[in-house]
């Protein structure tokens, strides 16, 4: 009977290593994937406007690069300043320029896009307190599991190169 009871704990014990080295390994591998992955969505030339301090509401601006093999979903927002982080595009609706919430970005491999002022745009909702011309606001974007952040500066004005260009011909 002894000998019996020591099998079965051995069996056990080998089936708990066995447990343990199979997770280790698949967090392991989620791991080295997330960060393989982490490098794929580029956060570039981003801003934060500047606003009164009563306002409860601003907008960050940025390029998004997908600089994945495949097609890559943007479908979340944030921002540790905010309650809430949501993309927003500006069109013109019935004469007059509206905002509408869109639920995602859809970006081909290398594609760039970018989220400017009269155009997509990422709006922070319930700030605490408005940021202040001159501070870094990090703003992150997710795709899926994969979140990219990135710190960038709060500005009254948007750079000359971020604003959109017309073509005059």
């Amino acid at each position: 009977m002894k000998s019996v009871l020591q099998v079965v704990m051995l069996g056990l014990s080998a089936m708990c290593v066995c447990g343990v080295a199979a997770s280790q390994a698949q967090h392991e591998q989620h791991q080295t994937l997330q960060g393989s992955n982490a490098n794929e969505l580029h956060i570039m030339n981003g801003w934060v406007r500047a606003l009164p301090p009563a306002q409860k509401v601003t907008a960050a601006y940025l390029t998004l690069h997908n600089a994945s093999t495949g097609v890559m979903t943007i479908d979340g927002f944030s921002s540790p300043i905010a309650e809430s982080a949501e993309l927003h595009d500006s069109v013109l609706q019935d004469g007059q320029m509206r905002m509408l919430k869109q639920d995602t970005l859809v970006l081909s491999p290398d594609e760039h896009k970018t989220l400017q002022p009269a155009g997509l745009h990422i709006m922070l909702i319930g700030l605490e307190s408005a940021p202040k011309e001159g501070d870094q606001v990090e703003v992150c974007v997710k795709s899926g599991e994969l979140q990219s952040c990135k710190a960038v500066p709060v500005l009254k004005m948007a750079p000359m190169d971020a604003m959109p260009h017309h073509q005059h011909q």
